[in-house]
């Protein structure tokens, strides 16, 4: 095999590109006796690989598998549920924190005060918001009431026309 081929699967195989097919191609040929002087510290490379295939691997050992009967199991999750509540620390009413308009406030009644407040301005909010829609729904209403009015004038032409067709039709009817 040529030098060039050599080097080329070379980079192929440093880059991680090359194929099974060329990586025993290289292993052959850097197992021959002559190789050219430009490619012998590759050598040893290809000769260690060689190496470690020949080596078996080790007998699969197996593992023992140990159960803990499940009283022990219980045991240690029991006792772990026992600490978890042990250091839980105690909540108690007076540990609760208000805050009213971002201070903090530790009297129970005028956070309560505040709350109700707040609450009374919302729902003269929604009161608002409620008389600003049925003001919105009568100007609404009234709109379309006068386009039905616009619509008159067109209905007492076209009464004008079919009496003024009646008109002409009873006067030639006479003659």
């Amino acid at each position: 095999m040529n030098e060039q081929k050599i080097h080329e699967l070379l980079r192929s195989y440093f880059d991680g590109t090359s194929s099974l097919a060329e990586d025993r191609e290289l292993r052959r040929f850097f197992a021959e006796e002559q190789v050219p002087d430009s490619l012998r510290p590759y050598r040893p490379l290809f000769a260690y690989i060689a190496e470690e295939r020949a080596v078996e691997p080790p007998a699969k050992v197996e593992a023992k598998i140990v159960r803990l009967p499940w009283i022990i199991v219980t045991g240690i999750a029991a006792s772990i549920a026992i600490l978890f509540l042990i250091g839980l620390p105690k909540i108690t009413q007076a540990e609760f924190v208000y805050y009213v308009d971002g201070q903090r406030v530790y009297d129970e009644e005028a956070a309560m005060e505040s709350a109700e407040d707040k609450l009374q301005l919302l729902a003269a909010s929604i009161q608002k918001a409620k008389t600003s829609m049925s003001a919105f729904e009568t100007v609404r209403e009234s709109t379309q009431s006068l386009q039905q009015l616009n619509k008159i004038p067109d209905a007492y032409r076209q009464a004008e026309d079919i009496l003024s067709g009646f008109k002409t039709a009873g006067t030639e009817s006479v003659q």
